[in-house]
């Protein structure tokens, strides 16, 4: 195969060279003939102006004809030795091209790889690559120390109300007086003893309410001197001519005893009634006392005890505070009946 297309080079390169040589050929004839056109135009011109002549007109002419003459031989060389080199470029072109496709046809089969080389100088960083796509959560981190506390924030609406809780037991306890007795009934333990004392019966101002004062007071700072300032006294028992209690206790000085339950919560003095509610536990009951309604004094209404004591060694009177019973004066009281025109009221003291 490559036999042949070495043939079939050398046959078309030896006919192109053949071209060739007939175009030079063909342009060295042309070359003669304008060479005897131009001598054929200097002949009589020569004649007729001898070289001898001063130089006129007609000199002048005849200079541009030779001159004319000089440029033709000189640019047909010139053209000749272009279009030869032409032809050689042509030549060489012609000579690498059927080399090259020589060598296609020829070509043999790849070389095995060869052994690889030593490794290149590390290359610069390259740009930072884009952001991937986010991946899944990771799983939860160890409970790191607890921080500082932060300042309180605004208050928040209030929550529904919840649900009502079940009933408590009373554990908190409950106080009450029981006005006439030194003694508590039932559960009730005893706080402390001591006497029923008010303001004056006869005075404007100072205290208006029935106290218990203990037995055995405790001063702080004090002088024995009485300076007509506030002033507090003992209670005695007084009665108008009926005495509905079991013993007589006329100007007698009336104790007192602060009581405590523990196990229950809650205490209600009922005047008018001797008795308490259904699930209330009576804690005692008597008779509604308090100051008379004609003293400038005015008290509270207290519950004395139907079986009331007296303050040892207080028989003698003093009218300081008074304890008188209490009636309904039924002409400025619309609820009569029920309630009856000179009648002493009850009372009872219960807890629950």
């Amino acid at each position: 195969m490559c036999y042949a297309v070495m043939v079939v080079f050398l046959l078309s390169s030896m006919i192109f060279q053949a071209f060739l040589y007939m175009d030079h050929l063909e342009m060295k004839q042309r070359l003669a003939a304008i060479d005897k056109k131009v001598h054929a135009i200097e002949l009589p011109i020569k004649k007729s102006f001898p070289t001898n002549q001063p130089q006129t007109t007609k000199d002048l002419n005849r200079l541009d004809v030779e001159d004319l003459h000089v440029r033709l031989k000189r640019a047909v060389p010139v053209s000749l030795q272009s279009l030869e080199k032409r032809l050689k470029a042509l030549e060489i072109r012609s000579l690498k091209d059927n080399r090259s496709s020589s060598r296609e046809s020829c070509r043999g089969r790849d070389g095995r790889d060869g052994a690889p080389g030593p490794p290149g100088i590390p290359g610069r960083d390259g740009r930072d690559g884009r952001r991937g796509v986010e991946g899944p959560p990771g799983p939860p981190g160890p409970r790191g120390d607890v921080g500082q506390s932060g300042k309180t924030g605004t208050r928040g609406p209030p929550g529904p109300q919840g649900q009502k809780g079940q009933e408590g037991q009373g554990l908190s306890g409950v106080k009450y007086v029981r006005w006439g007795r030194t003694n508590c009934s039932g559960d009730a333990q005893v706080v402390y003893t001591g006497f029923i004392a008010s303001g004056y019966h006869g005075h404007k101002g100072g205290g208006g309410e029935y106290i218990c004062l203990p037995n055995q007071p405790k001063y702080g700072k004090y002088t024995n001197n009485f300076e007509g300032t506030g002033a507090i006294y003992g209670a005695e028992y007084e009665f108008g001519g009926f005495n509905p209690f079991d013993r007589n206790v006329q100007d007698h000085d009336a104790p007192c005893v602060v009581c405590y339950v523990k196990s229950r919560g809650a205490q209600l003095t009922i005047p008018a009634r001797d008795d308490c509610p259904r699930g209330w536990t009576e804690e005692y009951h008597g008779y509604l006392m308090t100051e008379h309604y004609n003293h400038l004094s005015s008290s509270n209404f207290i519950c004395v005890d139907q079986k009331p004591e007296s303050v040892p060694g207080s028989r003698k009177s003093h009218n300081g505070a008074l304890l008188y019973l209490v009636q309904a004066d039924c002409p400025f009281f619309s609820a009569c009946p029920p309630y009856y025109h000179g009648r002493e009221l009850t009372c009872a003291v219960c807890t629950k």
